[in-house]
């Protein structure tokens, strides 16, 4: 990587409304390219999009925005190593040949190199050895998910079409202009070919059987979580954890509804207590740089009456001893350090999570404890006798989602090929002739 390329990096910046936003800057302060960074915070809908009549006039959320930051710092990077001024090439009409897309997908592939090397890693090998090692490590560069490589290479599409609409969209047509229309509208049809193929490149495949967090492993966690057990791996802020992690287990919503939770929002409601999941993207009373935001529908979400005591119980004691709590209304607040009594970021409750799955011996991300609550749902609402159709009217509002949403049979996997199986089962039973005689029962 060269000199020039070690020097970009993406920061979040507030503007003087209090709006966080990403910008990819070189030597920790200049902007790397404008167009690139115009691109990044600007709206995102081309003019030759055929969803233009339905796309919405406001910009990503901060969150996606960030995502697509950290895309195109990669393809900027990529292309500067190579001498290839992407603004330049698109101004003048040229855009990037099939070798030149060829050797961006290669590199795509491959996981960004985005730390310094640990020379402990490092390993001397002599020459007797040499041949076995380069043949060892020939195939072994760690490679992205299918995910990622799409996403990569949309993002160059994006901004290859962002520049051609700069520099050439709606002029008068000449020779000219209809030559860089088709050298336009080639690298698109090009790029499309290996965006499409994607789809069918992730070679992962996950058992549809294994349970997202198996069950012994789950309710050893409702064990650990707890501020009385002697296995709860915190030494301290253990009862803020234990609500952090049941609020995530016992209701299914996202990681930004926890941190976006404020005392305002709780409703302690004898029959029904509740607090409100609301949509509030960049809320101006939030002093987070990251401010966490709620990609789901604002919807009611209930809890148990013993939740919301313990809940009442945090804010009443912990929470109110911290006087930095006067400023803000979030309930989850960092408990030591520079940061305490402020609101508690997506990096504190990664690294609860991260530390419970090492207690459990498994890898834990907050994603999969929603995908848990599913597969507890399906189950609890089997048992109360539900219709499929019910369950998924059911589903659809606990976990904030649209009417025409497909995410239940993403999230469902597992119940999906439990009730295939069954089935499947007692129909081979039947077709089946029994085997090995009349003394079988």
């Amino acid at each position: 990587m060269n000199e020039l390329s070690e020097n970009v990096a993406v920061k979040i910046y507030k503007d003087t409304g209090g709006y966080s936003f990403p910008l990819i800057v070189r030597s920790g302060v200049f902007p790397a390219c404008l167009y690139l960074n115009a691109y990044l915070n600007g709206n995102h809908n081309s003019p030759l999009s055929a969803k233009k009549n339905k796309a919405s006039t406001q910009a990503p959320a901060f969150h996606t925005l960030k995502k697509y930051a950290y895309e195109l710092k990669f393809l900027y990077c990529y292309f500067i190593e190579q001498g290839i001024d992407l603004v330049e090439r698109v101004s003048s009409g040229e855009f990037l040949s099939r070798q030149e897309v060829d050797d961006f997908v290669r590199s795509c592939k491959l996981y960004a190199n985005e730390g310094t090397i640990d020379e402990s890693n490092i390993v001397a090998i002599s020459d007797k050895r040499i041949r076995d090692a380069i043949h060892a490590t020939s195939h072994s560069q760690p490679k992205v998910s299918a995910h990622t490589l799409r996403q990569r290479l949309i993002r160059l599409r994006a901004y290859i079409e962002y520049l051609f609409v700069c520099h050439h969209y709606d002029q008068e047509p000449t020779n000219t202009q209809a030559r860089v229309d088709d050298q336009f509208n080639k690298f698109k049809l090009y790029i499309n070919t290996f965006i499409g193929g994607t789809r069918k490149n992730n070679t992962i495949v996950k058992d549809a059987f294994e349970s997202v967090i198996p069950s012994d492993k789950f309710f050893y966690l409702l064990d650990i979580i707890k501020e009385s057990s002697p296995a709860n791996p915190f030494k301290s802020s253990k009862l803020r954890n234990q609500l952090i992690m049941q609020i995530l287990i016992n209701t299914g919503v996202r990681v930004g509804a926890v941190l976006k939770l404020k005392v305002s929002d709780l409703i302690d409601d004898w029959d029904n207590p509740r607090f409100l999941l609301t949509r509030t993207p960049n809320d101006p009373t939030d002093p987070r740089l990251e401010r966490p935001s709620n990609k789901t529908k604002a919807l009611s979400v209930s809890i148990s009456s013993e939740l919301m005591k313990l809940i009442k119980l945090y804010i009443q004691t912990v929470r109110a001893e911290n006087t930095t709590t006067r400023e803000h209304d979030f309930v989850f607040i960092s408990e030591k350090g520079a940061t305490s009594g402020q609101p508690l970021t997506y990096k504190s409750i990664h690294k609860i999570v991260d530390k419970l799955g090492e207690a459990l011996g498994i890898k834990l991300h907050p994603h999969k404890l929603r995908h848990k609550w599913n597969e507890v749902f399906e189950d609890k609402a089997r048992e109360h006798g539900l219709t499929p159709e019910k369950i998924e009217d059911l589903r659809k509002y606990a976990m904030g989602w649209v009417e025409d949403s497909k995410m239940a049979s993403v999230y469902n996997e597992y119940q999906l090929a439990v009730t295939v199986a069954d089935i499947s089962a007692k129909t081979q039973s039947k077709a089946v002739p029994r085997l090995g005689g009349d003394h079988e029962s």
